[in-house]
C-alpha cells in the first residue's frame, strides 16, 4: 500500500489512476461477453494465420520460439512477475505479412508484443512502432519495467513510447504520425469499455479501411461486440491462453 500512495502523489501517475479507479465502477458485463466471444470463435490462432498464409505461419515458427526463449530468459532475473502478453505469435505474422509502416499499441508492460512487432519489423526492413502505456503503479519505480524485454536491444528510431497513459500519450503519437494511415493497432490498455472507446474515436481520423485492429480481452466486457454490430466490420476472433481477442479489418488479407 505504501508503494501505491506514493505513486499516486506522483504528478503524472495522480489523475490516471483516479481515473483507472473510478472506471472499476462501470457495468460488469464481462460473462455475457464471454460467452459470445466463446460462441464465436471458429479459429485457433495457428489456422487463422495458415488460413492467410500457411507458408509463412510456417517460416516464422523458429522466430516465435528463439523469442520466447530469450523473453522467459531475461524476465526469468526479476524478482517480480510482469504478467504475460498479448497474443504474440499473430502479431508477429500480422507484421511479417502486411509489411506496415506504422503501428499503434497501447499497453505495453514487460514488452512481449513491443518485442516481436519490432523483431519482425528488423525482418521486414521497415517499420515505426508508437506505444503509449501507464506504468504498474503497485511497483517500486515502475517506469524502469515499461518494455523492459526491448529497452536494450531495439533501435530506438523504430520505437517511440509514451508512458503517460493513453490520455496524453495518444494525441502525442499522432503528433508524429500526422495525417498519415496507420496500417496496425494493436489496443491493450484500458480494457474499460469507455477507455476503449475514447481512444478509437481519438485515433478515428489516421483509420482507413485496410487498418488492422486487434482487440485484446474481449472478454471484459461487451465493447468489442458493439462496436462490430454499429460499424458492422466483418471481424474474426480468436482465443488464446484462455482470453479472446478481436480483430476487424483483416478481411481484405484473406482477399489478396
Amino acid at each position: 500500500m505504501k508503494v501505491i500512495f506514493l505513486n499516486i502523489l506522483k504528478i503524472n501517475f495522480f489523475f490516471v489512476i483516479i481515473k483507472k479507479i473510478i472506471k472499476r465502477f462501470e457495468k460488469n458485463t464481462s460473462t455475457e461477453a464471454k460467452k459470445w466471444a466463446k460462441l464465436n470463435t471458429k479459429y485457433t490462432t495457428e489456422e487463422f494465420c495458415k488460413l492467410i498464409d500457411s507458408r509463412l505461419y510456417h517460416e516464422i515458427l523458429s522466430d516465435i520460439i528463439s523469442i520466447e526463449k530469450e523473453a522467459s530468459e531475461k524476465l526469468s532475473k526479476l524478482s517480480i512477475k510482469l504478467g504475460g502478453g498479448g497474443n504474440y505469435i499473430l502479431l508477429y505474422f500480422l507484421i511479417r505479412k502486411l509489411i506496415p509502416n506504422i503501428v499503434v499499441e497501447t499497453g505495453v508492460a514487460a514488452g512481449w508484443s513491443s518485442l516481436v512487432i519490432l523483431r519482425a519489423f528488423r525482418k521486414n526492413g521497415k517499420g515505426k512502432l508508437y506505444s503509449s502505456d501507464f506504468p504498474y503503479f503497485r511497483l517500486e519505480n515502475p517506469e524502469r519495467y515499461v518494455g523492459y524485454l526491448v529497452k536494450d536491444e531495439i533501435n530506438k528510431k523504430d520505437w517511440f513510447l509514451d508512458i503517460r497513459g493513453d490520455d496524453l500519450a495518444i494525441p502525442e503519437i499522432l503528433k508524429k504520425i500526422g495525417s498519415n494511415n496507420i496500417d496496425l493497432i494493436h489496443y491493450d490498455s484500458d480494457k474499460s469499455y469507455s477507455g476503449r472507446e475514447k481512444v478509437l474515436k481519438t485515433l478515428l481520423l489516421n483509420i482507413s479501411n485496410r487498418t488492422i485492429i486487434i482487440f485484446d480481452d474481449i472478454q471484459d466486457n461487451l465493447h468489442f461486440k458493439d462496436f462490430i454490430t454499429i460499424t458492422k466490420k466483418d471481424y474474426f476472433i480468436l482465443e488464446f491462453k484462455g482470453k479472446y481477442l478481436g480483430i476487424v479489418g483483416s478481411n481484405f488479407i484473406l482477399k489478396e
